[in-house]
């Protein structure tokens, strides 16, 4: 279903009952009411684009004033623009690029065009022709021919407050301004966006959405290409024209000029696809790990099947090595150890983080079975226990294992607002690891039983503000990643839904060799900068954690005054007498 779909061929209904914070004000609207409504709603929404924008160009002045005052920075990988630049995706929940366009988009809103703001303020323009008018204008150099234009422009959609106005009339008429005001500007007017693209959007249904956006001309030869190999079976095939043009489309890329036909006649002269050059490539290995509960391998000619059993080896899997290990068959006559073990779902891990995801078991095996599989023992399961002992790292460099865990754990950036897949980010220590002497500083692990972890994906840029600014990070027991910021605010960036999908997580114990003996890197005492700066920060990190485990006691103790006072209400509405020594009667779930 997509936003194109008839929702009322559908059947939808909207019968259930509405938040009780909107259900006085809105289950009383007659359908003019309604309409009436959302204009006012439209309004009030873009009054509050234009106040964001204001609010981030205060927040730009202080920065610039505080820039200007300061001393020289050591910081070597990131500037005081990156520093902001984060500090505002994480206030609105977006990622880097988006952060910083917001602040232009201020910026310009307020220095090149204050006549166009004052209209936004009003709530009069939306946000889509605010980007459209600064987009027209960025050419424009002379201070004096950009006031011109923000007087022309402004008028011209004052003039038209309360039509409809669509983003391609507000262009062309930005474009008619500037052609008269400043013909050079007009003619280097930026694209909106680059537009060629292509992307996969995993389904729930298993299946795949491929998305490109490419120039027509280049479209029209792609489907010139595809039709006649979607063609080239007979007619008894049984495919229907769509999935024959799917597989025309990987035919292609594999160097086919025909379809292998399956109708399944010996004497079809379709049979066998035909190379269409002879750079055809059917081998092509693409790696996709797939992730699921032992118990939910196969169907029930083994459904007890044991990828932890006892006597797998884990030494005989190299640390480093990405390559899937070959010949290490399950054990089928294994007994299920606890109720975590019971299958709920998979993982598919690819290098396309539009492939990547959950899915369910059913679409996991057909998956597997579709597929050259080659499956990797974890580690040593304990029969008493349940637990899985698995290599946990040597010193500073995950294990392979390690990785695979934490991007499960966590697919993004754990930053706050960035969505950059894990499998492109770089493993973060949140607590500094310490090369000259390991057992100080933070360890290589990751979430096990017992234990959050102390590794966690960042993307390159959040790993250098991380590293090189006031910025700090710590891993709550729940796997919660909470981020400080100097000026004082908190965000907290929750783990994925991995666990709830594979339980057997919880179960894996990182067994590692016991940390060398400390190294002396200045024996004359000398601290580095890095050095101190970890030191500070882990002195931070305490004092934190002191804060927020006082924090919680506090809000525990404010809730329970609360209930409390809740239970002696309904007591007295009862007629009886309230006990405020009995214990808290349990929630009803």
């Amino acid at each position: 279903m997509n936003h194109s779909d008839d929702a009322f061929t559908l059947g939808r209904r909207a019968s259930a009952p509405l938040p009780g914070v909107f259900d006085g004000a809105v289950s009383g609207l007659s359908a003019a009411g309604a309409l009436s409504r959302l204009r006012v709603l439209t309004a009030q929404q873009n009054r509050l684009e234009a106040e964001r924008s204001a609010v981030l160009t205060r927040l730009y002045e202080l920065r610039d004033d505080a820039r200007r005052v300061r001393e020289e920075s050591s910081r070597r990988f990131v500037d005081d623009w990156d520093e902001l630049v984060a500090e505002v995706g994480a206030a609105l929940g977006t990622g880097r690029s988006a952060a910083g366009a917001a602040v232009h988009r201020g910026l310009d809103l307020r220095e090149r065009c204050p006549r166009l703001f004052e209209l936004f303020a009003a709530g009069r323009v939306s946000l889509p022709l605010v980007r459209e008018v600064l987009r027209s204008s960025a050419a424009v150099l002379d201070d004096r021919v950009t006031a011109m234009f923000d007087d022309r422009i402004t008028a011209w959609l004052a003039a038209r407050a309360g039509l409809s106005i669509t983003a391609r009339a507000v262009a062309d008429a930005a474009k008619s301004i500037l052609t008269r005001l400043d013909p050079a500007a007009a003619r280097e007017v930026p694209p909106t966006e680059p537009r060629e693209r292509l992307e996969f959007h995993s389904r729930a249904d298993g299946l795949v959405d491929l998305e490109a956006v490419m120039p027509k001309a280049e479209a029209i030869r792609l489907s010139a290409l595809v039709g006649p190999v979607a063609e080239s079976v007979c007619r008894d095939d049984g495919r229907t024209l769509g999935q024959r043009q799917v597989a025309a489309l990987v035919a292609l890329a594999e160097g086919y000029g025909s379809l292998g036909c399956r109708c399944g006649r010996e004497g079809c002269d379709l049979r066998e696809a035909r190379p269409r050059t002879g750079a055809v490539s059917p081998d092509i290995q693409a790696l996709a790990v797939i992730v699921l509960n032992e118990t939910d391998l196969f169907d029930a000619t083994c459904t007890e099947a044991d990828l932890f059993s006892p006597e797998s080896a884990p030494e005989a899997i190299p640390e480093h090595d990405p390559a899937p290990e070959p010949e290490a068959q399950p054990d089928c006559g294994a007994e299920p150890h606890s109720e975590a073990a019971a299958g709920r779902g998979a993982i598919v891990l690819t290098g396309d983080p539009g492939l990547n995801g959950p899915v369910t078991v059913e679409q996991a095996r057909e998956l597997i079975a579709q597929s050259r599989t080659q499956f990797r023992i974890l580690g040593r399961r304990d029969p008493a226990t349940g637990t899985v002992h698995a290599h946990g790292a040597s010193g500073y460099r995950p294990t392979w294992y390690q990785l695979l865990v934490m991007r499960l754990t966590y697919p993004t950036c754990v930053f706050p607002g960035c969505s950059v897949s894990a499998g492109r980010c770089q493993a973060d220590h949140v607590g500094e690891y310490d090369h000259a002497d390991p057992s100080a500083g933070g360890q290589t692990t990751v979430a096990g039983r017992g234990t959050a972890g102390n590794l966690v994906p960042l993307c390159g840029f959040h790993h250098r503000i991380k590293t090189e600014t006031g910025w700090l990070s710590d891993i709550l027991q729940d796997g919660t990643v909470e981020w400080r910021h100097p000026a004082g605010g908190i965000w907290t960036v929750p783990p994925g839904t991995a666990r709830d999908l594979l339980p057997g997580l919880g179960l894996i114990i990182w067994d590692g060799p016991e940390p060398g003996p400390a190294r002396t890197k200045n024996p004359d005492g000398l601290e580095s900068d890095a050095k101190r700066r970890a030191t500070a920060r882990r002195a931070l990190r305490i004092e934190n954690r002191l804060l927020r485990h006082e924090r919680r006691g506090r809000e525990a103790a404010e809730a329970e005054a609360r209930e409390r006072e809740r239970e002696c209400r309904e007591a007295e509405a009862q007629g009886r007498t309230y006990d405020v020594t009995a214990p808290l009667k349990p929630p009803p779930f």
